[in-house]
């Protein structure tokens, strides 16, 4: 097919839904247009190291992968556009699809080129974002550019196109990869099937599958299952027990153990039980092992027809298996998986398991970290109501919720019915209520209750000691911090490295420099040593001073101690001397930073492009 050829098959697609048309505009529009290509050149090893975590999926959260690209945004020469690709693609993995974008436009500025993996990236970023008009815009890119799209390319649009329950549009983007002759992969298929299965289209998903082999492409346990769950959620289980028996005889899918609770929920729901039994036994059989959804949905199915033994007899199964229910609640709990959570939190109601009063606090411990407080208070009445007596770790539990919401009237009414219902609090329950208190500005209320428990309660620990230096700082009250850290030592408190810090940074806030060193000075004579924290805090008070002599003091002395060992004590650094107008300084810690391979954050960046000339950037 020559180029004319191809504008004008495209511009027939485009005619025939006017909706998209302005979006695949650019697929005509200078098609043969040049792109850049990136010179084959060794790696560094800053580089390789990079590929190496984002392969290992060590990119957790947003902060390793902004680290990792302020460092390779510094290099020189640019790596490679492969290299940044990694860390694009890890931070989309981990749904910081707006960062992405936010990046490949740093990238732009910085001349690195774009390739079609560059653009995959991307149009994945705007699709999950619910942007499928600019994804498109990014596709019509590729083209100008006179890049091959591959699979990938036409995939991540489909699949923008299938959310967003716009399943026409999908075919045609679907019609233009046989028309350009990019084949379509298994994913492709799945990804439309899943959309027609969505939208109620479960006939056309049937033949969608039958046809995969016209693309070379098998259904696999993927497309089987969509497509049984969906016959099954609308009523259709011999149909679904048709078509699992077909995904049995294709000896290249192997079933997995959610295809089978797809077909289980629907024997479940239907009456079917006999079958479902038969159903968890074969699997078995097939050494596939039943799963706590499984288990919840035979279950659930017996407790709906009436079955409460039978539904009994599973649960006790489930439990022999070692699926422990408060182990599971638990971990969904804390996954922020609360919808599973409550699922088998009402199933054991169901059957006539009660929850018992720890059940109940990691339940509570999951709303408030949910942030549902209401439900929260909800539930620890539910479970007073069934006779089960609030124990101080469920109080404390829904005591720490409060704290939280910043409803502190709450959280002391609650403290009261403790002392009323003879619960003693303990150490945890005072410093939840002190931290609360101190957080909603309520001085006096924390240093009332702080003598409550020197009065009544157990005696006031490290923690307890910290929190209120903390709060007394935060809120100006740093004479009443000082005199209470000073009165530690009578009643055999020692002061930790933490308690130093906390009180350095609460007199540098108030200006009292000179007092924030004497105290920085004595930390030696007790026998401590400062940390990173402690000494990226008094430099900043000094840079705050523009005392830079004692600063570079400082710094030999951090240096002697190992204590230059963070991006944050960089950053403290280079943005002193920057705005102490030390810029040969500065300058000198940012080729320290990038050999510790460290990155600077984006506020010292800013400064160094606000001070800096473009040749000198450059330079860098």
């Amino acid at each position: 097919m020559n180029l004319g050829q191809k504008k004008s098959l495209i511009t027939r697609v485009i005619s025939n839904h006017h909706h998209y048309s302005f979006l695949l505009h650019s697929f005509v529009r200078d098609y043969y247009g040049s792109g850049g290509n990136n010179k084959s050149r060794k790696i560094s090893q800053l580089e390789s190291h990079v590929r190496d975590e984002c392969k290992s999926g060590k990119i957790k959260k947003l902060d390793d992968g902004l680290r990792y690209f302020d460092q390779l945004i510094l290099e020189r020469p640019l790596p490679s556009n492969d290299t940044f690709n990694h860390v694009l693609s890890s931070l989309s993995k981990i749904k910081c699809y707006s960062d992405v974008i936010m990046l490949y436009k740093k990238m732009s500025l910085q001349g690195v080129e774009p390739k079609v993996s560059t653009f995959n990236i991307l149009i994945n970023c705007c699709c999950q974002l619910g942007n499928v008009n600019h994804g498109f815009c990014l596709l019509g890119k590729i083209l100008k550019r006179v890049y091959n799209p591959s699979t990938i390319t036409f995939n991540t649009p489909i699949k923008g196109l299938c959310i967003k329950n716009e399943i026409e549009p999908a075919f045609e983007v679907f019609a233009k990869m046989s028309q350009l002759r990019v084949q379509p992969d298994a994913y492709t298929c799945n990804t439309l099937i899943h959309g027609l299965c969505r939208t109620g289209q479960v006939g056309r998903a049937l033949r969608l599958k039958n046809m995969m082999g016209k693309w070379n492409c098998r259904p696999n346990v993927v497309s089987y299952c969509m497509i049984i769950d969906t016959l099954c959620k609308g009523g259709l289980v011999d149909e679904a027990l048709v078509l699992f028996s077909e995904m049995l005889r294709d000896l290249d899918v192997v079933p997995n153990v959610v295809v089978c609770n797809s077909l289980m929920n629907g024997l479940c729901i239907s009456g079917r039980l006999n079958e479902a039994k038969r159903l968890l036994e074969e699997m078995a059989s097939r050494g596939i092992s039943a799963n706590v959804m499984t288990y919840n949905t035979i279950i659930h199915g017996h407790c709906l027809h009436g079955q409460q033994e039978e539904a009994r007899k599973y649960f006790d199964e489930m439990l022999y298996r070692g699926i422990s229910p408060n182990i599971v609640i638990d971990s969904h709990c804390k996954d922020g998986m609360m919808e599973d959570a409550e699922g088998l939190f009402k199933l054991m109601d169901k059957i006539n398991i009660k929850p018992d009063r720890i059940t109940y606090t990691i339940m509570m411990d999951g709303l408030c970290l949910a942030g549902r407080l209401q439900e929260t208070v909800k539930l620890f009445d539910t479970m007073v109501d069934r006779g089960l007596e609030p124990d101080v770790i469920s109080c404390s539990t829904l005591m720490d919720g409060y704290c939280k919401n910043r409803k502190l009237d709450e959280a002391m009414q609650l403290f009261k019915k403790m002392e009323q219902n003879k619960l003693k609090p303990t150490i945890v329950t005072y410093n939840i209520l002190l931290r609360g208190l101190y957080r909603d500005g309520r001085v006096e209320a924390a240093k009332n209750l702080f003598n409550v428990m020197q009065t009544f309660g157990p005696s006031p620990n490290e923690v307890t000691y910290g929190t209120m230096l903390d709060g007394l700082c935060k809120n100006g009250k740093i004479e009443e911090a000082i005199e209470l850290f000073e009165s530690m030592e009578g009643i055999g408190i020692l002061a930790n490295i933490e308690m130093y810090t906390i009180l350095i940074h609460g007199l540098c806030r108030a200006d009292q420099l000179e007092d924030a060193r004497k105290m920085f000075h004595e930390i030696p004579e007790k026998g401590l040593v400062p940390n990173v924290v402690t000494y990226n805090t008094m430099m900043s008070g000094l840079f705050h001073r523009k005392m830079l002599l004692e600063v570079d003091k400082l710094i030999i002395e951090m240096e002697e101690k190992c204590c230059l060992t963070t991006a944050r004590t960089y950053d403290t650094i280079i943005k002193g001397f920057l705005k102490g107008k030390e810029t040969e300084k500065a300058l000198q810690f940012l080729r320290k930073m990038r050999e510790r391979k460290f990155a600077p954050c984006d506020f010292v960046i800013s400064l160094l492009m606000s001070i800096l000339s473009t040749e000198e950037l450059k330079d860098l």
